[in-house]
């Protein structure tokens, strides 16, 4: 019988498994009651006012807690051809709600509230890892990864590797993820040898791309 990997909240990390395994770090997209109240009382305020001041509140909440957060980091783009000009920068992901779902947020602002009970239930089935990774301890990894969040968050001018573990800590508290809102999926793997590890590590991160994964 195949079983759904055991997860572990925030609070709950030093429950891990002690041993060898596979992880992934998900975020529970949560809006509380307070700022769906405040959220529909500001578009009310606004939503007869010619200027889509309105329109621009409802755009600016659903990408401050749905979107940005998982908005990819710029491509690294290299255009050259025979005897050409050669050219060289980054493309950014450009994020942006539909007309369609802005409007009718506008028109009835409360319509946010099922569609957030629903978000707070969708990690992990229906959104991709945040980080996926390998560890020889995932008690002792996972608790590595929190103490790391935790100096970021202590320390907004702390500077660090943009890559591997210590990238993933600073990106959680660079695009304001509440890190209680955090948790892990975890698989205890044993008997297979460390090259193995590292394989399947990289052919779980080019199936699923988290948005701060290794390649």
């Amino acid at each position: 019988m195949i079983q759904t990997p055991p997860t572990f909240t925030w609070a709950k990390l030093n429950e891990a498994p002690d041993g060898p395994g596979v992880y992934a770090w998900y975020v529970r997209l949560f809006l509380g009651d307070a700022d769906l109240r405040a959220f529909e009382s500001e578009v009310e305020a606004k939503r007869d006012r010619a200027d889509g001041q309105a329109n621009q509140v409802v755009s600016g909440m659903l990408d401050r807690h749905f979107f940005h957060p998982f908005q990819e980091t710029p491509y690294k783009v290299r255009l050259d051809g025979p005897l050409k000009p050669k050219y060289r920068g980054e493309l950014a992901h450009e994020s942006s709600s539909s007309e369609g779902l802005v409007e009718r947020l506008v028109a009835n602002p409360s319509r946010l509230r099922p569609i957030a009970n629903v978000l707070n239930l969708a990690a992990p089935f229906f959104t991709a890892p945040l980080y996926i990774g390998m560890a020889t301890n995932l008690r002792h990894r996972l608790l590595q990864h929190k103490g790391m969040i935790n100096d970021f968050a202590d320390n907004p001018g702390l500077t660090g590797s943009d890559e591997g573990s210590a990238g993933f800590a600073k990106q959680v508290i660079k695009r304001g993820f509440n890190p209680t809102q955090l948790f892990v999926a975890c698989i205890p793997i044993e008997g297979i040898d460390q090259q193995e590890q590292v394989d399947l590590e990289n052919i779980l991160n080019r199936i699923n791309f988290p948005i701060f994964g290794r390649n």
